[in-house]
């Protein structure tokens, strides 16, 4: 049983991921239980994550907070790739592998301008103690509070996933403030940018599920099929290779999968896996996605507009929509055919 202790606090709506995920930014996941069969309340505490909450994102391999998100949509089951990283894991000999698991959206992804290193949260840690003993005195325990906090050896990050991340330990550090403030949440400026932020591979080693999209939210559980992690950075693969730079959105920009510049021209590109089942549902979404995104981002210039498919689709009159709409139709083996 979770307890919720944020539940009447509109301001305690902030997370923190603890990770050496390739993808930050892409979703979050976890399984649905322990190695053991066991509910992990680490694993659980994704299932409380509610739309418009902030989570900031802690890589263990640069120990420090270099990110934040902004929730999107509801929790939804899937298949996960997945093993524990701790000791016991360790020790067990325990690799990733399939099992159950729930994914929530993640949208808005903003790099920290200065990232909160795990030095400078240590040198908080007398005042750290002293603000979580204050909150559970008022709020009850557990608190998910996402550092060991004892005397024994240094401050660092608790085993586990997903943390409740207090109020408090944010306005301590002003770089999460200001992140908070400027990155992913400010409003959307319409101002002439650089397209895009770098490009950040899709996982596709983790990227296993098999629901279909439109059960849920169809842009959000796509990017969790291992189809369209492959095709997207197959792509990403074939621009570099012809001197372009793959791009991901910002935070003031669509939610596009893929975009670059080419000669003073946008190129925004909506990735889509195909099924026998659902090739029809999945490239309307895509056209109506682009439709809309090449509209936003045409305010700053020139856009093109690119449907990337997994595949060719069964039905050649795709293609001739999409030259009706200006839309490119790309699949994997003819981007050399089509792409200037």
């Amino acid at each position: 049983m979770i307890h919720e202790w944020w539940s009447d606090r509109s301001d305690e709506r902030f997370w923190l991921e603890v990770t050496q995920r390739t993808d930050l930014g892409a979703n979050l996941k976890a399984p649905q239980t322990n190695e053991q069969g066991n509910e992990f309340w680490s694993y659980s505490l994704l299932k409380y994550v509610r739309p418009g909450d902030i989570i900031f994102h802690y890589h263990r391999l640069e120990q420090a907070i270099v990110a934040l998100s902004a929730a999107v949509g509801e929790v939804w089951e899937d298949d996960i790739v997945w093993a524990a990283r701790g000791t016991s894991a360790r020790t067990a000999g325990i690799h990733p592998h399939p099992r159950h698991g729930w994914y929530i959206g993640l949208e808005r992804f903003s790099t920290l301008e200065q990232v909160v290193r795990l030095e400078q949260i240590r040198d908080e840690q007398s005042a750290m103690i002293e603000m979580r003993d204050k909150l559970a005195a008022l709020a009850g325990e557990p608190l998910y509070f996402p550092f060991e906090l004892g005397q024994r050896r240094p401050l660092r990050p608790m085993q586990g996933y997903l943390f409740k991340l207090p109020r408090f330990f944010v306005e301590r550090f002003p770089d999460l403030t200001k992140g908070v403030a400027l990155g992913a949440f400010a409003p959307v400026a319409r101002v002439v940018q650089k397209l895009g932020n770098s490009y950040r591979p899709a996982d596709e080693a983790t990227a296993v599920g098999q629901r279909d999209p439109f059960s849920v939210d169809p842009a959000l559980v796509e990017r969790g099929l291992r189809g369209h992690a492959f095709t997207q950075n197959a792509l990403a693969k074939y621009l570099r290779e012809h001197g372009l730079d793959p791009r991901s959105p910002r935070p003031d920009e669509p939610n596009f999968d893929l975009a670059w510049v080419n000669q003073d021209v946008s190129w925004i590109a909506e990735v889509k896996s195909l099924t026998k089942a659902n090739e029809e549902k999945q490239l309307r979404l895509g056209l109506g996605q682009l439709l809309r995104y090449r509209q936003v981002l045409s305010l700053q210039g020139p856009v093109r507009a690119v449907l990337v498919a997994e595949r060719q689709p069964t039905d050649d009159t795709w293609d001739l929509l999409c030259q009706e709409l200006n839309i490119m139709l790309l699949w994997p083996g003819n981007w050399d055919k089509k792409l200037p």
